[in-house]
């Protein structure tokens, strides 16, 4: 079955952020901040991508890829309490796309992404309550960093040009520093993300 070049792709579904840590705080208690080396931790959270892309051979395209996702901050096993705190991020990505095509209806493919990630941080408060001074973290700052991803899944052609799709996407950026107020600036560990989104594909 022949298809058309053109295409775009909306998924979405559960992300899984793992664990980082608080790698630095600049601020009035600077090296000695409580809250250095500390691990924060994620509830599961949502993603939703859109996809635009273009198959130059039957094989292999280019697409580009944005969208947002939110995870809520929890507390960890160290005594964290964590209160009205989000992680927001939007990836913006451009990618090799590569599917195999045949006969069965079902196409995998597998995409390779690089580009930039946005992450936002919305901190009500975190603290340690036994930690002493500058054991409380509060604020919010964003930072645009390098990013990267893997996504890999298969689409189930329903009609010449509607597919349903189902995916896995593995999603990192580097270390983002944001500006938090209050004369603090923290520096996070690089945020690694899994995904299983389900979506459409609609080809023109």
């Amino acid at each position: 079955m022949e298809e058309d070049h053109f295409y775009i792709r909306t998924e979405g579904g559960a992300r899984f952020v793992s664990s980082m840590n608080i790698v630095n705080i600049v601020g009035p208690i600077g090296p000695a901040n409580p809250m250095i080396e500390k691990e924060i931790a994620f509830s599961t959270g949502y993603r939703q991508d859109i996809d635009a892309g273009v198959w130059l051979t039957d094989w292999f395209g280019l697409a580009v890829e944005t969208g947002f996702a939110l995870n809520a901050i929890r507390g960890n096993t160290q005594g964290m309490t964590v209160s009205s705190s989000t992680y927001w991020s939007v990836p913006i990505m451009a990618q090799l796309c590569f599917q195999y095509p045949n006969d069965s209806g079902f196409l995998p493919y597998l995409n390779l992404g690089f580009g930039g990630g946005w992450n936002y941080f919305k901190i009500g408060s975190i603290s340690y309550p036994l930690a002493g001074p500058g054991s409380t973290l509060s604020g919010s700052g964003n930072d645009m960093n390098t990013a990267y991803q893997i996504a890999a899944g298969v689409r189930y052609r329903l009609y010449d040009q509607l597919s349903l799709t189902l995916a896995y996407k593995f999603y990192g950026t580097s270390q983002p520093t944001v500006d938090m107020g209050d004369n603090q600036q923290v520096t996070f560990g690089s945020p690694v993300t899994n995904a299983i989104e389900i979506g459409g594909n609609f080809s023109f």
